[in-house]
C-alpha cells in the first residue's frame, strides 16, 4: 500500500476490476451525448445517467449498492 491507497484487485482477464463497468459507462455516455446532439456541456448530465442506467440494470452492484 502506497499513500494509503489499496492495490487495485486484478480479474481473470487481467483487467482492474471496474475497468469493463467504466467503460460500459463510457460507451452509454457516448450514446447519450449524441442523441442528444453532440451538444457541449452536458458530459456530467450524460455520465450520471449512463452510471445510473448501468448500476441498476447490474444485479451485483444493485446488491452492493443496498446495503449502504
Amino acid at each position: 500500500m502506497k499513500n494509503g491507497l489499496k492495490k487495485s484487485e486484478k480479474g481473470v482477464d487481467g483487467l482492474e476490476a471496474g475497468a469493463d463497468l467504466r467503460a460500459q459507462i463510457e460507451a452509454r455516455a457516448y450514446q447519450l451525448w449524441r442523441a442528444g446532439g453532440s451538444r457541449h456541456g452536458e458530459d456530467l448530465n450524460h455520465w450520471l445517467q449512463a452510471e445510473r442506467e448501468i448500476l441498476e440494470r447490474s444485479p451485483e452492484r444493485r446488491k452492493v449498492r443496498q446495503t449502504f
